[in-house]
């Protein structure tokens, strides 16, 4: 196994294009319908692992190029100018523009998150007593005793924060009895599932190749389908009565919603997004009742999607080399009147010795071999 920069080139093109097909099988009602949220969830996996292990396999076909990767190769280490003894060429800028994005972001992210975080400790929990007994009644195995829950105006969006110590927060919103028993079996199957970490990879993805336009759809469509698999718990924990009064709570927390003030990289929502074709997709997958039984993904879709990942490492793109003396390690040079002959080629000579054996190119015989025989192949020098 190989990584070079042309893997990991082919490794970004395969990445976008699971990305693109998460958006597409999300779109399919009638995919979701019939397999539930697990291929979404699969091509997930496998585009993080694309990107993770940009690999060349054993069973990869190296493709040559002879034009257009040599040609931008060329242009990108052609030297620009000197800065010292640094010669700056268009990929030490871009890579420069690059990191520079990165860094950017990243810190942008943290201080955000950082400054949310301070605001949570600030705030004091909740004390209604009725919060926290409808609580203990979703955590029947009693792992989130000491589970903080805030209540605040400026909260849009009932969501877990933390991976340690998960914070639970809800808008000033009167909910019902029922309404909020979705609510807090939506959000502890967030952490359960780990969707944090998920959500967190996606975001550092999305954060270093922030160029890409392939990726840009990356971490809402992850979020979406975090939410469906946390709707999908709910479903199952919950009758059919109490699942439209979990969606009567999620009308309310749409109805309240003005702008985004939680760090979505770093939280769980119950709407992540205000986007009226996704809400109506979680509505119409939880009212049609697809959560229920679908356990057909096994047999059809993983192999499928399967195939497709690895058929990703199948080839991989790389410029087209003439090897060099020095690739088959060292040799004398024969003089003219050795076993040796030449193979007339369209960019010079091929050295060989006979019958078959490879010895060298070159552009030009040189003056000690000026003797050796030249042949247009292989053929008509055996015949000698």
């Amino acid at each position: 196994m190989y990584l070079t920069v042309f893997s990991l080139a082919m490794a970004l093109l395969w990445t976008g294009i699971f990305v693109k097909l998460i958006s597409v099988i999300r779109r399919k009602m009638s995919v979701l319908q019939f397999f539930s949220v697990s291929p979404l969830l699969i091509v997930l996996l496998f585009c993080v692992l694309r990107i993770l292990f940009p690999l060349e396999l054993p069973y990869t076909i190296v493709i040559d190029s002879k034009a257009i990767v040599p040609a931008t190769i060329d242009f990108l280490a052609m030297p620009l100018f000197k800065l010292g003894y640094i010669s700056i060429s268009p990929a030490f800028l871009i890579a420069m523009v690059w990191v520079m994005g990165i860094i950017h972001i990243l810190f942008q992210r943290i201080w955000t998150y950082l400054h949310f975080r301070q605001l949570l400790d600030f705030l004091p929990a909740v004390t209604d007593r009725r919060l926290y007994e409808l609580f203990k009644k979703v955590d029947t195995h009693g792992r989130f005793q000491k589970i903080k829950i805030i209540v605040h105006s400026d909260v849009e969006s009932p969501a877990i924060i933390g991976f340690i110590q998960p914070v639970i927060i809800l808008p000033d919103v009167h909910f019902e009895d029922d309404e909020l028993l979705g609510i807090f079996i939506h959000e502890i199957a967030h952490y359960r599932y780990r969707h944090h970490f998920i959500k967190l990879l996606a975001e550092l993805i999305s954060i270093c190749f922030w160029w890409n336009p392939l990726f840009r759809t990356l971490l809402s469509e992850t979020a979406h389908a975090l939410e469906m698999q946390s709707d999908q718990t709910v479903c199952l924990k919950l009758n059919a009565r109490q699942q439209k009064e979990y969606i009567n709570g999620i009308l309310k927390v749409i109805g309240n919603r003005k702008y985004s003030s939680i760090p979505s990289s770093f939280s769980n929502s119950l709407v992540e997004d205000i986007n009226n074709e996704k809400l109506q997709q979680r509505f119409r997958m939880i009212l049609g009742n697809h959560y229920q039984g679908r356990k057909k993904i096994s047999f059809i879709i993983l192999p499928l999607i399967l195939s497709i990942f690895l058929l990703s490492y199948g080839f991989v793109i790389q410029p087209y080399g003439e090897p060099k003396p020095s690739d088959y390690g060292e040799f004398d040079i024969p003089s003219a009147d050795c076993n040796y002959f030449f193979i007339k080629t369209e960019t010079g000579f091929d050295l060989y010795e006979y019958p078959e054996r490879f010895i060298a190119h070159m552009d030009e015989i040189e003056l000690t071999l000026k003797g050796l025989q030249i042949y247009s192949n292989i053929e008509e020098a055996n015949k000698k």
